[in-house]
């Protein structure tokens, strides 16, 4: 599991005050230009179920998670400025 500041889609959301769901709409409109491994990574419960119950416990992600989606802190920003300028638009 990648290390340091990677952020999941849970605690983008709770640092951006927004409603479960917004990270991941970001995250899906922004992905398609980043690289995964570099910018994003997908745990799936068939190859990472343990570093997904370590997320899980440690409450970093939403109950019904089945995989984990890890955003490195470069493309968290993006996000996280993606959610603001949206949010600045209401």
């Amino acid at each position: 599991m990648p290390s340091g500041d990677w952020r999941t889609l849970r605690e983008i959301d709770a640092q951006a005050g927004a409603p479960k769901g917004t990270a991941f709409r970001a995250f899906k409109r922004l992905s398609p230009g980043w690289i995964e491994e570099r910018d994003y990574r997908v745990l799936s419960p068939d190859t990472d179920s343990g570093a997904i119950d370590a997320l899980r416990v440690a409450g970093r992600l939403y109950a019904a998670s089945r995989v984990a989606i890890l955003i490195a802190p470069g493309a968290a920003r993006q996000v996280a400025q993606f959610i603001a300028s949206r949010k600045g638009g209401e």
